[in-house]
């Protein structure tokens, strides 16, 4: 870069575009990163302190945050023509050419291998994105900073939304299952007993399996033995029982439940029994 700086600054150009002194084009250069207006209006400058400066092709290819950099190179070759002692000002503008190409935008970054393919897979698909960002900054006051603000500010914003709908869902959710639990709990354990045997009168032997069911375990919550819930599974009730007799209650109301075996008689019986058996070796409630 510095090499076709010190060429362009030697080799004659067509006719001046515009021509600036070093302050201003230092100035262009600043401003270039985030107003598209001085980056074209630098591309235009082909002399600089009276001397040519083929700046567009210098500037060729290079990024908006890159245009500073080639800028100084531009102006240190120029330097380096008009002093007259090419070997020395060469010298120095080398120096500073490399000073400024070991800045970490111009030398890139080593990339784990497995990475690799990853990171440019990203990269292509956020490229328009970001070029995207680029235009919409340029036309903003406070370019980049204040489109990087508006958009954290616009993310922590969403999410802090999203937690709040989340909360008060989780509460409702909360909210209904407790409601369910007590409406349980106040049904008569009593009255599910009797509405067990009309059933197994009846020939309803699954809904008399099901009623006895929930009628014991209302019993062992009463006695504070178990915390009743309607998600409370048989496999809960067991391990804090340890009861061989509710053992098996809870296979044989799991298989006519939820593994669609059809109930008779003798299941209808058999969970009479089972529950007389669990609740006489239930403690009284205190």
């Amino acid at each position: 870069m510095a090499v076709a700086a010190l060429l362009a600054c030697a080799v004659p150009s067509p006719a001046a575009a515009e021509a600036v002194r070093a302050p201003e084009l230092r100035s262009l250069a600043d401003r270039a990163e985030r107003d598209p207006a001085a980056r074209a209006r630098l591309r235009g400058v082909d002399a600089v302190d009276g001397r040519p400066v083929a700046l567009g092709a210098i500037l060729d290819g290079a990024r908006p945050d890159e245009i500073a950099a080639r800028v100084e190179l531009a102006l240190d070759a120029a330097a380096a023509a008009r002093s007259g002692e090419p070997g020395e000002a060469a010298g120095a503008s080398r120096g500073r050419a490399r000073e400024i190409l070991r800045d970490r935008r111009f030398t890139g970054t080593d990339v784990l291998r497995p990475f690799t393919g990853v990171l440019r897979w990203l990269g292509d698909r956020l490229g328009p994105v970001a070029r995207l960002l680029d235009r919409i900054a340029a036309a903003v006051p406070g370019g980049r900073s204040a489109v990087y603000l508006g958009l954290a500010l616009l993310v922590l914003s969403a999410a802090l939304i999203l937690s709040r709908v989340a909360i008060r869902r989780g509460a409702g959710s909360s909210g209904t299952g407790g409601r369910e639990a007590r409406a349980a709990r106040a049904q008569d354990p009593r009255a599910l007993e009797r509405q067990a045997g009309a059933a197994e009168r009846d020939g309803r032997y699954e809904a008399a399996v099901r009623l006895r069911m929930r009628a014991g375990l209302l019993r062992l919550d009463a006695a504070k033995v178990i915390a009743y819930r309607p998600s409370l599974t048989t496999g809960e009730v067991g391990r804090e029982l340890r009861s061989p007799a509710f053992d098996t209650l809870g296979r044989d109301f799991d298989a006519i439940a939820y593994g669609g075996r059809e109930a008779g008689e003798d299941n209808a019986h058999a969970a009479r029994e089972g529950w007389q058996t669990v609740l006489d070796e239930t403690p009284a409630p205190a």
